[in-house]
This record gives structure tokens, sequence and C-alpha cells, in this order.
């Protein structure tokens, strides 16, 4: 395709959606449990708006959201909107829901596009253990595809549960808030040779190119810095500790983290500004259904 040439969107699994391919950064967002498709661009919106503004990002364009959910067809894997439901699976079932998004994206994508993943809470977990899984299974897609994953207030190493538990159940109101994935979590937080399983997670996506960026608050009563943590070589646990300023009423300290200024900026200094890779014009769809749309109204002589 030539450079000049108009370059088409892609239909999103979501209805209505489009994923663009000239931005080189897309930003893929996973949502923390009890969410639903929709609900991470809420959450993230703060941070979004300050990327826009600062770091050249165009959110209908470059932005992307994750799903906990999808299923295998004819022409191969397709993620689909999600419920609070598909949040509470096993992280087993949520690792493969995330890498099938993940790689849906890819193939959506031109090659020299590069997605840096951003995860709240569970959608950290998420994140993390999906794209694991996602390069595992094929190297050579991902080559130099993947900027990083950027876990925030994720209970990455897994978590004692009690005060997520409380929490959970505050947000969502279920009597099992957290359901299989939340005792996956206490499994994991409770099991040494897992523990040492999510560090590899870590290590190998950083031996892959990719950055992993996992922030806490240290005020956070509901996720620990411990649970939470995975410093890259040369960093210290407190170079990933942002005490959060912003306050979110009845959260019991977790969530503030996204609307935290301090926070966007590690999150841009990390993916850095957007970079057009493709100039030329690009075809929207929608203002093409618009166009053939009156077109049809003025040979019915409805308009004019």
């Amino acid at each position: 395709m030539s450079v000049g040439e108009p370059r088409s969107p892609v239909p999103s699994w979501r209805p209505g959606y489009y994923v663009w391919p000239r931005g080189q950064t897309k930003l893929v967002l996973f949502g923390g449990i009890g969410t639903r498709t929709g609900d991470p661009e809420r959450s993230f919106s703060g941070m979004l708006k300050f990327l826009a503004d600062r770091g050249g990002y165009e959110i209908r364009r470059d932005v992307l959201e994750a799903t906990y959910a999808g299923a295998d067809r004819d022409d191969g894997y397709r993620p689909q909107p999600y419920v609070g439901l598909d949040t509470r699976k096993p992280l087993t079932d949520i690792a493969e829901a995330a890498a099938g998004c993940l790689e849906w994206y890819a193939d959506a994508l031109p090659q020299d596009a590069r997605l840096w993943i951003l995860g709240y809470s569970l959608g950290g977990v998420a994140a993390l253990d999906g794209a694991t899984l996602a390069l595992v299974r094929d190297r050579q897609r991902w080559t130099g595809r993947l900027g990083g994953v950027i876990a925030l207030s994720a209970p990455v190493k897994g978590s004692n549960a009690g005060s997520l538990v409380n929490w959970a159940w505050l947000v969502t109101g279920e009597p099992d808030a957290l359901g299989q994935a939340g005792r996956d979590l206490s499994a994991r937080w409770s099991d040494a040779e897992e523990q040492t399983r999510v560090q590899r997670r870590a290590a190998f996506l950083r031996a892959a190119g990719a950055r992993v960026l996992t922030l806490a608050d240290p005020d956070d009563a509901v996720v620990r810095p411990e649970e939470a943590i995975l410093p890259a070589p040369g960093e210290s646990i407190e170079d990933l500790l942002v005490r959060v300023t912003m306050v979110r009423p009845g959260s019991m300290g977790h969530g503030a983290i996204l609307d935290e200024p301090t926070v966007w900026r590690r999150v841009l200094s990390a993916v850095g500004p957007q970079r057009i890779l493709h100039e030329g014009p690009e075809i929207d769809p929608i203002e093409s259904e618009l166009t053939a749309l009156k077109q049809r109204l003025r040979r019915e002589g409805r308009i004019k």
C-alpha cells in the first residue's frame, strides 16, 4: 500500500467500534473485577485525556479495550463483550481470553504497530498473564510489537484476599464477588512456586524487549505493594510506589491511582508520545456510511 493511499480501519469485535491503523502505539485497557465492556474507558478517562493532551493520542483511534470473554469460531478466535461474571472466572480462563484478545488486535493492526497493555487491579493480572501466554504461543508474531505491560494496583503476585474480598463485595454487591479468580489469587499468594513463576513471566516479557511496569500506592488497603510490585533489574520497590493524593470515597484507597497525575506522567514516560507511521488520509467508515445514506435519500427524492 502506498504512503498516500487511504487506509481503512478494521471493524472491531465491539459493535460500532473500529481498529484504526495509523498511530504506532495502541493502548489496550483491562478493567478490574466486576467491570463490563465499556467500563475501562470510563475508569481510565482522566489518564486518557492527559495522554491525549500531552502525548498526542486520539482516544477514539489509539485506545482499544480488552475483554475477559471470547470464543473459537470457524474463522478463528473472536473476542466478545464481557460482563462482571467473566471477571470472576479462573485465572487460567482469564489469561486465555486476554491472550486471545491481544492476538486478535495484533492481527488486525499493521505490522509496525506496538501494543502497550494497561491493567488496573485484576486487569493488571490479566494483562501480565495474557501477554505472557500470547508471546509463548507465537513469539514471531510479537517480535517488536509489544511495547510493554503496565499494571496499576494489581495483585499480580496474588492476594491474601481478605481486604480484596471486602472491597469487591462493597463494589459489586455480589456474595461471591471475586469468584474463582479470588480463590486463585489467594492460592497464588500462598504458593512459593507460583510466586517464582510470576517473577519468571515478568523476566520473560522483559527479555523479549517489553517493559513491565508495576505501580502501587502504599496507602492502598486493598492491594498491598508486596502483592503488586515486580521490580525490574536496577529498580527498587520504592521506585514503584506512588503515594496517591486523589480520593475515591468508599474505595479503601483502591482505584484512586487511576486519577493520580503522578501516575499519568509515569505512564506517558513509559509509552512515549504518539507517532504517526502512515501519513495520508484514512477512510472513516462512519463518514462513508453517512455519504451513502445521503446519496440513497437523494435518489429517493427524500432530500435535496
